[in-house]
């Protein structure tokens, strides 16, 4: 089941389609955000991985992308992050 970007809570959703105007049932923030996307990523160009995406200002905020895809899990995310810092950290230790 996808989490919520900003509280980290599961989020069921009843239709697997977000509107633009759903929001997160714990914390009250928007769903059909580009935080909240599964094509979002910071290390790409406009932090999207679909080439045909237009540019949005907040990635916080609602918008009305087309291509959005709610269920980038990103507290998983962010445990991979933190597990490759420790071990580029680690190859740097004396």
């Amino acid at each position: 089941m996808p989490r919520c970007s900003f509280c980290g809570r599961e989020v069921e959703l009843i239709y697997r389609k977000v509107g633009r105007q759903d929001t997160c049932p714990h914390c009250g923030r928007d769903l059909h955000a580009c935080l909240q996307c599964r094509f979002y990523d910071r290390s790409f160009h406009n932090q999207c991985r679909e080439s045909q995406a237009a540019m949005v200002g907040d990635k916080e905020r609602s918008n009305f992308c087309e291509f959005f895809e709610f269920g980038r899990d990103a507290q998983a995310e962010r445990a991979k992050q933190e597990e490759s810092r420790k071990r580029l950290e680690g190859l740097f230790r004396k």
